[in-house]
């Protein structure tokens, strides 16, 4: 499995300028074949600071989901809302174990 996780932060205010298209993002991803999960939040201390949270079946699902259609779209909408900073990691996950039961 691969796991995307990581933040990016946008210019003050910007985030409600975009949440449309985030939203219709998160839907069309999850849609996608090899996508096991996909999500962006906002952070609780900072709301201009999106929360990313991906799972994806093999580095091939991911790769074909950054050549979408809506994957340009989003890509250009948040560089509209003037990305500050992110810090994005992609982590080949080994073996997997459910401690709660």
């Amino acid at each position: 499995m691969i796991i995307v996780s990581g933040t990016a932060k946008v210019e003050p205010g910007a985030l409600d300028k975009v949440r449309a298209v985030m939203e219709a993002t998160i839907l069309e991803t999850r849609k996608e074949e090899g996508c096991i999960y996909y999500s962006y939040g906002v952070d609780v201390i900072d709301s201009d600071t999106i929360v990313v949270l991906e799972y994806w079946e093999n580095w091939a699902a991911l790769e074909k989901h950054f050549a979408q259609p809506h994957m340009a779209v989003w890509i250009k909408t948040l560089g509209e809302a003037g990305v500050v900073s992110r810090d994005i990691r992609f982590i080949e996950a080994g073996e997997e174990r459910n401690i709660f039961g």
